[in-house]
């Protein structure tokens, strides 16, 4: 091969790789489909949980995909992670300086007034100004889509179930902490009772549409009563709308 065809036969392999990488990546728009799913689904929450308020929000999304040949892709995975705060201990911390400012003007006036009662009410109020209440334990959601889940089903731990989804706790019976997972699935879940585990695992050879939603896992950690209520709460209908057919 003379120097020539050796530097065009570079040229070429060098296009054709450019190539392939750029049409291993997704665009924007549809990198925004999956991001629009995972708004939906914390919006079918219903919101903050009660008395707590958000304080981490952070999504993982995809930026590539792989093909499975014959026109066929592996499911991409991707999530949003929220972390919830004791709403009053949040209330407190942006309104605490302002309340001390506050307590503490009302203590130099009542020294320049000389009563003694107002003085002692006023340090009480400092004293209450600085001291926050007890905080209530973190409350996390996790939203996966395309997560591939499999969990054995223990019939005392089904919180709930209907068609295309099922609930099931996780909990440790020492604490009022413990773990839920509502699982998602139109087809798999279609008949939950007659199930004795969760199998949402993909087609080994891959999937049509390569920005699909197949499966949402919603994992929710905290204190037993506030993630069973927020998990009862949720607008499953909503959530299984977003689910695409294989």
């Amino acid at each position: 091969m003379n120097k020539k065809s050796f530097t065009a036969l570079c040229l070429v392999l060098l296009l054709l790789g450019s190539a392939m990488a750029q049409d291993t990546n997704l665009n924007r728009a549809e990198v925004g489909v999956i991001k629009n799913k995972l708004v939906a689904v914390k919006q079918a929450l219903g919101g903050d949980p009660d008395g707590y308020a958000l304080d981490t929000e952070e999504y993982d999304l995809p930026t590539n995909f792989s093909s499975a040949g014959k026109g066929k892709y592996w499911a991409l995975t991707s999530n949003v992670y929220l972390n919830y705060t004791d709403k009053a201990l949040k209330d407190f911390e942006a309104n605490s300086e302002q309340a001390a400012a506050d307590a503490q003007a009302q203590y130099m006036a009542a020294v320049m007034s000389g009563n003694q009662a107002a003085m002692q009410a006023a340090m009480a109020g400092m004293m209450q100004a600085g001291t926050p209440g007890e905080a209530k334990e973190d409350l996390s959601v996790n939203v996966q889509f395309n997560m591939n889940p499999m969990a054995g089903i223990d019939p005392d731990g089904v919180l709930f179930e209907k068609p295309g989804v099922i609930a099931l706790k996780d909990y440790d019976v020492a604490n009022s902490s413990g773990q839920l997972v509502v699982y998602f699935d139109p087809v798999k879940l279609r008949e939950t009772e007659t199930l004795s585990q969760v199998d949402l695992s993909l087609p080994q050879g891959g999937v049509s549409n390569r920005t699909g939603v197949f499966n949402i896992q919603v994992t929710l950690r905290g204190p037993v009563a506030s993630i069973e209520a927020l998990a009862q709460r949720m607008d499953t209908g909503a959530v299984l709308s977003l689910i695409d057919s294989l």
